[in-house]
């Protein structure tokens, strides 16, 4: 009996029966991959996972639970009042009180503010240290001092022309601003811990006056050696 012939199945030339590729056009002639024996898995073997719990809360429950985290906002008390406040307002809401005067300190109650104002009079920042605020208290004597020394040596010392005469109306101007400044403020400061001009401001406004004065002493050196 002969042997069966094989033949490609593409361009049927005869080919030997081990072969894995046809001699006239090379296609392939190894038999197809068997599918896989692993059975894919179906949804009899894979149950679908359980539904996420779910928890129903009261009325009750969720008005409390929301009392709770309002109470745990942060705050600031006010120092005057006594009020809590929400930490993004500057100012008290029931009386007023700045945020600041409240990092400064405590106003004391228990000073005479006729008594501060007199101390203000004597010596500007004075009055505040007696109040509770020693910070803005040094701030304002530490600028009166040096606007009253500043005027005293020039009007003194320097020569009479017109940039210095312009540089000691500015300091003269700037003793007398923190003076007066000083004494007026112990008024609201004692009743609701509050500043006419923040401390901030008051040094701005120095160091702005202070740079006028030496441009001026500047301009009058400058006149001076020309002539």
């Amino acid at each position: 009996m002969s042997e069966i012939e094989r033949r490609c199945p593409n361009c049927e030339a005869l080919v030997s029966a081990d072969a894995d590729w046809c001699g006239q056009c090379f296609s392939d002639l190894r038999p197809p991959p068997e599918p896989s024996s692993v059975p894919e898995p179906t949804s009899a073997t894979a149950p679908p996972p359980p539904p996420p719990a779910t928890t129903e809360v009261a009325p009750d429950e969720a008005v409390a639970t929301g009392d709770a985290r309002d109470a745990t906002d942060p705050f600031w008390p006010c120092s005057v009042c006594g009020a809590h406040n929400p930490i993004f307002l500057e100012v008290c809401e029931t009386c007023g009180t700045a945020f600041a005067a409240v990092m400064r300190g405590v106003t004391r109650r228990d000073v005479d503010p006729d008594a501060a104002r007199t101390r203000s009079l004597v010596f500007p920042g004075a009055g505040h240290a007696m109040l509770g605020y020693p910070i803005d208290g040094f701030a304002r004597g530490v600028l009166f001092g040096l606007a009253l020394g500043l005027t005293l040596f020039l009007g003194i010392a320097a020569p009479r022309t017109g940039p210095m005469l312009l540089a000691l109306l500015l300091t003269l101007g700037l003793a007398i601003a923190v003076y007066v400044l000083s004494a007026l403020e112990i008024k609201d400061l004692a009743a609701r811990g509050r500043l006419i001009v923040p401390s901030k401001y008051l040094l701005w406004g120095s160091v702005g006056v202070m740079f006028l004065v030496v441009g001026a002493i500047a301009m009058s050196v400058a006149t001076s050696g020309r002539r």
